[in-house]
């Protein structure tokens, strides 16, 4: 597996640890939003640009996934599987798109946290299921007389020619 494969979750990490160390750590603190209320709060108060940066460069990841899921959808059976990444990624984010102004309009910092924690808890089922669900179905559904698979031999010009395999073969390789 190629290196560069691990290079934007690295620059994920060190884009994060260095927006809170550079620009500063979050405090906890004491909130009462209603004076009259007796109802005090400890919040992290995190700012904004420490929110905010992360999650730009994580939109900027979903953006181009979306562009080159959408672009390689018709491409041979090989790669097939753009297509759900595609709706993976689309379903992302529409549901971060519904979330951020939802969390920046709550009022209490504890419904902010489960809001937070719903938003990833949906993010990750939608994504699990729109990208194992097909393999789960193809695995248990799907006849072996059904499956072809596409080979690319070394040393031969015949990319793509069909073989077909059974999954118990399939299976018996991994």
């Amino acid at each position: 597996m190629s290196a560069c494969i691990y290079f934007p979750v690295c620059f994920q990490i060190g884009l994060s640890v260095s927006t809170g160390l550079i620009l500063g750590l979050p405090e906890a603190k004491l909130r009462m939003k209603i004076a009259t209320e007796k109802h005090v709060e400890l919040f992290c108060d995190l700012p904004l640009y420490a929110f905010l940066t992360p999650l730009i460069y994580n939109l900027f990841l979903l953006l181009t996934c979306a562009v080159y899921g959408f672009l390689t959808r018709k491409l041979p059976e090989n790669f097939n599987e753009s297509w759900y990444i595609f709706v993976s990624v689309c379903t992302t984010i529409f549901v971060w798109m519904v979330f951020l102004p939802s969390y920046f309009t709550m009022f209490y910092a504890y419904n902010q946290a489960a809001l937070l924690a719903f938003c990833l808890f949906l993010n990750a089922t939608i994504s699990l299921f729109s990208i194992y669900a097909p393999k789960i179905y193809a695995l248990y559904f799907v006849k072996d007389e059904k499956i072809t698979t596409f080979s690319f031999d070394e040393g031969s010009s015949n990319i793509g020619s069909k073989s077909n395999v059974s999954m118990t073969e399939i299976s018996s390789v991994n």
